[in-house]
């Protein structure tokens, strides 16, 4: 007999259009994602789903096949149903030659991950009208996760109708959720044993094809939950595993004392190693969820010549700790999804090592790619939590954010349509400082010069101040030809830093958008040059000034004709990373000032 513990019951209902179905590829009628924990402590994630197909890309392109990914050690999938409707009511039963089992992408070449498989069903009978049917269930065997969690979004690739999530647990269990971005309430009952935490959802938009989104999709729906009792009993069953006792072999020893050798300075020790492990092992991109939070030793990594996000984290530390570092792998957690009363562990999705060095202080490395500067810049925005099986308490880390600056100032001199001189100043600030390419060599300043100079038009460099949060530089140049030719038109494109906005590539800004836009970084970025030229070359850039301060940011265009040259003036500052819907046209409104090409280059004619 059912008895109702709790009935807070309300339908969660986006008012949204749906006149953009009309527009849809397909629509899922209804998604059921059913979780229970059994009392021994094995899982059963139950899923169906039902999808309309409205066009011929969505059965050509989308959804003719459906992908199921789970680990065959420690899981068992079931296919309770499959078939589709056509558009006249013909039933198509999947045959059995549709399921095939085949590695996943991120499991190719990694004998220590072949045993992740990916179901691939191919759906059959389809046509515009078509139904798909699918149902299935993933049992997972008790010990492979701490505990039940997951972390997802809501919307999915087209408009969904209805979805429903429903968490069974044993009586003796409680669930601790969150939901995010989004209006709902969830009903509560209990069924014989268990206790049955229930959503619905109607009328859930496609998530956005939007360009520039957010990387953790952090305004979109989402639901969190876990059973267990907080992140400290979740934590403990990740960090309480053999590859964090850090230990090495006589090869790993071998190669450290080789690079200590050949380095006397801390910093470039660990540049050395992170070089090592980052760029001559291979990295799988293999999701936790897929391995239930385990991963291999250091010496394992090693041995294996690759190794996951977390696995190279793990042995870039192992290595370092051996060359007398003080090191720590932490986890890097968006904000929003760090929550101590919820033991979800699926937002540990990026590993750094965390260094204190005696003279640099403190330094977060990646393991999977070699950084231009201390990743302390870019991780402002995110929760830093230490990974150490010995701690009592959770301990986490805030890094102050800081803006990224470039100002630039330069005199350029054209002697005629076949030489240039110039001087160029650099001041570079916090991520758009490359310290680490420039620290033990000066002339790798060069590399971040970009336009119509590149560094080989680059003579002499002299580096003013250097420390990781500001560089200083003068640079002196010398450069034959240095305009594009066009018949009796010549062009010089504007000098610019690499680091900069340029870098970002952010022009596809379409009329409308439907979800936040986030940049790299905040910015300030400034040009200040002046351009003088001989009697034999007729300035047809015209004068400008154009100046846009908005709710976004602020740009400032500005063409001053001299009396035998020109002066420049460019500038661009953003102080948010998140550019909402409602400041999205004045972000746009600057972002086009900045890209447009006339206002990148400088056009001259020869006087014949």
């Amino acid at each position: 007999m059912k008895k109702l513990i709790l009935a807070i019951f309300c339908i969660s209902i986006i008012n949204i259009s749906f006149s953009q179905n009309e527009k849809a590829d397909a629509e899922y009628l209804k998604i059921l994602k059913e979780y229970t924990l059994k009392p021994d402590g094995s899982i059963d994630f139950h899923y169906s789903k039902e999808v309309k197909l409205l066009s011929h890309y969505s059965f050509h392109r989308l959804y003719g096949e459906t992908f199921i990914v789970y680990n065959t050690d420690f899981q068992t999938l079931k296919i309770n149903s499959a078939y589709t409707i056509m558009a006249d009511g013909k039933k198509i039963v999947t045959p059995d030659n549709a399921f095939n089992k085949v590695l996943p992408r991120f499991s190719t070449d990694a004998p220590s991950y072949n045993n992740i498989m990916e179901m691939v069903v191919t759906h059959t009978g389809l046509e515009v009208g078509t139904t798909i049917y699918l149902d299935y269930t993933i049992t997972t065997k008790a010990g492979y996760y701490p505990e039940l969690m997951d972390n997802f979004v809501l919307y999915e690739t087209s408009p969904v109708k209805e979805l429903t999530v429903k968490v069974n647990v044993p009586e003796n269990k409680s669930l601790n959720f969150e939901l995010l971005n989004i209006e709902g309430e969830h009903l509560v009952l209990t069924e014989k044993d268990k206790v049955v935490y229930s959503w619905k959802f109607y009328s859930l938009p496609a998530n956005s094809k939007d360009y520039y989104q957010e990387k953790d999709h952090l305004s979109s729906p989402r639901l969190i939950f876990s059973t267990a009792k907080d992140l400290k009993k979740a934590y403990d069953f990740f960090v309480n595993q053999p590859a964090f006792e850090f230990t090495t072999n006589e090869e790993m020893d071998k190669v450290v004392a080789d690079v200590m050798a050949n380095n006397t300075d801390q910093l470039a020790v660990a540049l050395e190693l992170q070089k090592l492990v980052s760029s001559d092992l291979k990295t799988l991109n293999v999701p936790l969820k897929y391995t239930g939070f385990k991963c291999r030793t250091a010496i394992e990594t090693w041995n294996s010549n690759k190794g996951t996000h977390l696995e190279k984290a793990i042995l870039l530390n192992t290595l370092l700790t051996k060359a007398n570092i003080k090191t720590d792998v932490v986890a890097v957690i968006p904000n929003a999804y760090y929550n101590k009363e919820i033991g979800n562990i699926l937002g540990f999705n990026k590993f750094l090592v965390r260094m204190n060095l005696d003279d640099y202080g403190e330094v977060y490395l990646s393991a999977i790619h070699t950084d231009k500067q201390n990743l302390i810049f870019s991780i402002a925005d995110k929760t830093v939590l230490l990974l150490d099986k010995n701690i009592e308490s959770l301990k986490k880390f805030s890094v102050e954010p800081k803006m990224a600056k470039i100002f630039a100032m330069g005199e350029f001199e054209f002697y005629n349509s076949d030489s240039l001189n110039a001087k160029l100043q650099l001041v570079l600030e916090a991520n758009a400082n490359p310290y680490f390419t420039i620290y033990d060599d000066d002339s790798k300043v060069k590399s971040v010069v970009k336009g119509g100079i590149s560094s080989k038009d680059i003579t002499t460099v002299k580096i003013d101040q250097l420390t990781q949060k500001v560089s200083s530089s003068h640079l002196a140049i010398s450069k034959t030809e240095p305009f594009k030719n066009f018949n009796t038109y010549l062009s010089f494109e504007i000098p610019y830093v690499s680091g900069g906005v340029n870098g970002w590539h952010i022009n596809l800004l379409t009329s409308e958008r439907s979800a936040v836009l986030e940049i790299p970084e905040t910015i300030h970025e400034r040009y200040d040059y002046t351009l003088t030229f001989p009697d034999d070359l007729k300035l047809v850039t015209t004068a400008k000034n154009i100046e846009v301060k908005n709710d976004a940011g602020y740009a400032l265009i500005s063409f001053e004709k001299l009396e035998n040259g020109i002066k420049i003036t460019k500038e661009i500052k953003f102080e948010k990373k998140t550019i909402d819907l409602s400041n999205y046209d004045d972000f746009k409104e600057i972002m086009n000032v900045w890209n447009n090409d006339n206002y990148n280059k400088i056009i001259f004619k020869k006087n014949l």
